[in-house]
């Protein structure tokens, strides 16, 4: 991790959802003991952006995004050796991503895959087990969340396993209405 932490823009999502995948997350690491299945709260990595952003930031990405936006759980899926829980969100995550490393720019190193899905770790599993792994997934759907710019420190370089985390800044994700 590089000094100073890792800034990462984030969809956080509503109590239900993110209750539901906490389950996903405990029954990961109660049966293969993976800590990187625990080392973040559920969330969808939008970007690691290479410095906290500027005022106004999150209200500059409501604005890039059309409301009226549906998320839906679409499987599991093996970005770069972590697992995540895909999902669809037609195109909000793309355009959240895109206006993000637009406005703060991408960050030299990242932690984990920026991915449109929610990250379940398991990148501490070796490659015989991940084959094998295949948790059981909630079908979600969702039309509401929140925009979190989030700063990620470990004195770790296998971070997830001593992480700390904090929400920097933090807003309900609206949308702009079509004109």
């Amino acid at each position: 991790m590089q000094p100073g932490g890792a800034h990462l823009v984030a969809l956080i999502p509503p109590g239900s959802v993110e209750a539901e995948l906490g389950k996903v997350q405990a029954a990961i690491f109660s049966e293969l003991g993976l800590a990187s299945a625990l080392a973040l709260p559920p969330l969808i990595p939008v970007a690691f952006i290479s410095a906290p952003p500027a005022r106004g930031f999150l209200d500059d990405l409501d604005r890039s995004v059309l409301a009226g936006w549906r998320a839906r759980a679409a499987g599991i899926a093996w970005v770069e050796e972590w697992l995540f829980l895909a999902v669809d969100t037609g195109g909000l995550w793309d355009g959240l991503r895109a206006r993000a490393l637009e406005l703060a720019g991408a960050a030299p190193l990242c932690l984990f895959p920026a991915s449109e899905g929610f990250c379940l770790g398991c990148v501490d599993a070796d490659p015989d087990q991940r084959s094998h792994i295949a948790p059981m997934t909630p079908e979600l759907s969702f039309s509401s969340c929140s925009l979190a710019v989030m700063r990620l420190e470990s004195p770790r370089e296998e971070w997830w396993r001593e992480v700390y985390w904090e929400t920097l800044e933090e807003k309900p994700l609206r949308g702009r209405r079509k004109s």
